[in-house]
């Protein structure tokens, strides 16, 4: 605990008490209790012959004279040694200076610079020893308070993952110069003075110090040129800024640099700053981006990516250009599928793409895949819809190739719907809604190709006016519930009933849900609607629970609405709001809707099932689905759609498929449940196949709540009837 400098002799610097009775003695002693030190002065055998005021002080003893070295040094670290000290500058005259020594006086924790000065009298004898103690406790503190903050500062620096520098500006540059010279003199005058092993291995070297000294226009990264012309004319500073450059090897760096500058007596002096290897999280996004905007199954561009394509197109299309939308739907993908498996019909789907290609004489031409089977090709610089059927014969033509799959030949047809802009749509949304209605007429005409015709758009006028209609009406009440009952096979018993919404117009009258449903499904409205069927779906079960009827409801959802983040917290507030159980709900999803965003609705699916909800999935057969996506969605029920049930009895094929499916869903661990029971010889035979559960016009058409209520105690009433009987 102490320093020691190189020893000096010293001469007399205080006369003992006894000398000092003149009056430049009364001198000396005032400048002695002046002094801001503790002084204190022993003989030649190390008693005290005087103090001053502050060593009275510091040792809260007014009368320190006669007591020995070894009394009053009994507080240091190391008593013994001091005391040794102090005898040995009396009897050997050399002086000890400048010793940091460390004591408790009192309780409190001193440190002293102390020097030990031997004081002879004019025959050079020595007379005694002089000790000064200058306390240095606060400067001590400081000094190892700038210690730790530099140590925390080094290791903070060595261990950030950022790249931390210094520059130096050597000489420093007056600020008042015209920024054109302070940008080429920063170039010249800024020398590196410290970074960490991040920014040295950024700048492709292995240790910080190869680097010190060097010049800021020396180091290759990035455009430096650039950087410090915005670090100049942004006032010394730089925040965030985005520098890309290549590697040894030719790979893109992405690096984003912060810096300041420190300006003293309006010098430029130095610049301090951090630069962030963005890289990874670039790439990650970059490829979160591409996964939004391709299809993951071929790679193709998917839907939004189309859209975004077009709308750049329209926006940069000059007058008299034309632009071709092209949307291409196979036919009969489903027998492809259930036939040979989803795996041939995902090859298939595959293969699509490149065939496409090879039958485009334009590079320029884009081609996406919009969900299913369903694809759209846009055509640039198209001349008339001649020119654009011309192009769309050499596709199907490229199509219809067979394809070989396990020594089967395949030929698939497909129907192809055109539009144009800007002779038949002015924007994006109508071209594709255009080109939809052409592929749809191709479908029902079995024309194979079709140009958009506004005539045998029967509805367009209709839906346009329905689609401005249908937030009013969700606003104004003009939508309505019916619920269509289930019943149990095995005991006949009413288990639930399906929410289904109505819609009638103030001026159209009855609008069919297959007629607005799907405008919703096109808009954001199809979450209010949803929103306002849950609410009052559980408005209604609570209605009925007062009235002691316990009857499940079950609630359609849309892919859409898998797409808000927000639906589960919804569903658990509204479940809050009426008091009721979980256990009373049940929603449903389409096939078409899980594969849309497989993983996302996963996700969702599975908090919606955590809150106690049981969820089936409904029209199943209807749809593209992949069976490793059914096999972990956490549903319970399957619900066959009414195009295998109505026509079973005459269809030996679609008895097949119904018996294949139920058999499917109990192999997963799921329950079905059968729509479109239209009369009692197919509820038998759907019993016999163990069905679990029935809905259709056999058992009852959907009703309103009212009727419900009136249905429910006559059913149960002929139910307990019969079962007497």
């Amino acid at each position: 605990m102490r320093q020691v400098t190189p020893s000096i002799t010293s001469g007399p610097l205080l006369l003992p008490d006894h000398l000092l009775k003149n009056t430049d003695g009364q001198f000396i002693q005032k400048l002695f209790n002046s002094l801001r030190c503790a002084v204190l002065y022993l003989d030649q055998w190390g008693r005290i012959c005087s103090a001053n005021i502050m060593a009275k002080e510091l040792f809260r003893q007014h009368d320190l004279l006669g007591k020995t070295a070894l009394e009053f040094l009994s507080s240091w670290d190391d008593t013994i040694n001091c005391h040794q000290e102090v005898l040995m500058v009396a009897r050997t005259g050399t002086s000890i200076i400048g010793a940091i020594e460390r004591a408790v006086i009192h309780g409190q924790e001193h440190w002293f610079q102390v020097d030990k000065v031997a004081v002879r009298d004019d025959e050079h004898d020595i007379n005694g020893v002089l000790i000064t103690l200058d306390d240095i406790t606060v400067l001590k503190a400081q000094k190892l308070s700038l210690q730790q903050s530099e140590a925390r500062y080094k290791a903070f620096v060595e261990n950030s993952q950022d790249a931390i520098w210094r520059f130096d500006i050597c000489p420093p540059i007056p600020i008042d110069r015209p920024n054109k010279n302070i940008i080429e003199t920063i170039l010249e005058r800024a020398i590196l003075g410290d970074c960490n092993h991040v920014f040295a291995n950024v700048c492709g070297v292995q240790q910080p110090k190869k680097l010190l000294g060097s010049k800021l226009s020396e180091l290759g990264v990035g455009s430096y040129a650039m950087d410090t012309k915005t670090f100049v004319e942004n006032n010394f500073c730089l925040s965030n800024q985005e520098i890309t450059w290549n590697n040894e090897t030719n790979k893109s760096i992405y690096l984003q640099m912060s810096a300041n500058g420190t300006v003293e007596n309006n010098q430029l002096i130095e610049i301090w700053g951090v630069t962030r290897d963005t890289t990874e999280r670039r790439r990650y996004i970059d490829r979160l981006e591409y996964q939004a905007n391709h299809d993951s199954l071929t790679g193709l561009p998917n839907r939004n990516k189309l859209k975004d394509i077009a709308n750049d197109l329209i926006a940069s299309k000059r007058q008299h250009e034309s632009i071709a939308l092209i949307i291409v739907d196979l036919d009969g993908f489903k027998e492809i599928n259930d036939t040979l498996g989803h795996h041939v019909g995902d090859h298939i789907i595959r293969e699509v793409g490149p065939r496409i290609q090879s039958s485009l004489d334009k590079s320029d031409s884009t081609i996406c895949r919009l969900g299913g089977d369903e694809f759209a090709i846009l055509l640039p610089d198209i001349k008339n819809d001649k020119n654009a059927r011309s192009i769309a014969e050499k596709i199907l033509a490229g199509i219809r190739r067979d394809f070989c799959i396990n020594g089967i030949n395949i030929e698939l047809r497909a129907s192809f719907g055109i539009a144009l802009f800007p002779e038949q749509a002015s924007d994006f949304s109508t071209l594709m809604r255009y080109a939809d209605v052409a592929m749809y007429t191709a479908k029902k005409e079995v024309s194979a190709i079709e140009v958009y015709n506004p005539e045998t758009d029967q509805h367009s006028t209709k839906r346009l006016s329905l689609m401005s209609d249908l937030g009013k009406a969700i606003r104004s009440n003009q939508l309505t519930l019916y619920y269509q009952p289930k019943i149990s096979l095995e005991t006949n018993e009413v288990v639930g009933v399906e929410a289904l919404s109505r819609w009638i117009h103030p001026s159209m009258g009855f609008i069919s849900p297959a007629e607005f449903i799907p405008i919703a499904e096109m808009t954001d409205m199809i979450n209010e609607i949803t929103e306002w069927v849950l609410k009052e779906s559980l408005c209604q079960i609570r209605k009925w629970q007062e009235k002691s009827l316990f009857i499940k409801v079950a609630v359609n959802i849309s892919s859409r609405n898998l797409l808000n983040d927000n639906i589960v917290q919804k569903i658990e507030w509204l479940l809050h709001h009426y008091s009721l159980s979980p256990a009373c709900l049940e929603l449903e999803i389409t096939e078409s809707t899980i594969m849309n965003n497989a993983e996302h609705s996963l996700k969702i699916l599975q908090e919606i099932n955590n809150l106690g909800i049981d969820l089936s999935i409904d029209d199943f057969g209807t749809g593209y689905s992949s069976l490793a996506y059914l096999k972990k969605l956490p549903v319970k029920w399957l619900k066959i759609d009414y195009a295998f049930i109505v026509n079973m009895l005459e269809d030996e094929q679609d008895q097949i498929i119904v018996n294949s499916t139920i058999n499917m869903a109990h192999n997963l661990g799921l329950n079905v449940v059968a729509e479109g029971v239209e009369n009692q010889d197919v509820l038998d035979r759907l019993k016999s196949m163990q069905c679990e559960q029935a809905q259709g016009y056999h058992i009852s058409r959907p009703i309103p709540a009212k009727d419900l209520e009136e249905w429910y105690a006559n059913y149960t009433e002929n139910i307990n009837c019969n079962r007497i009987s």
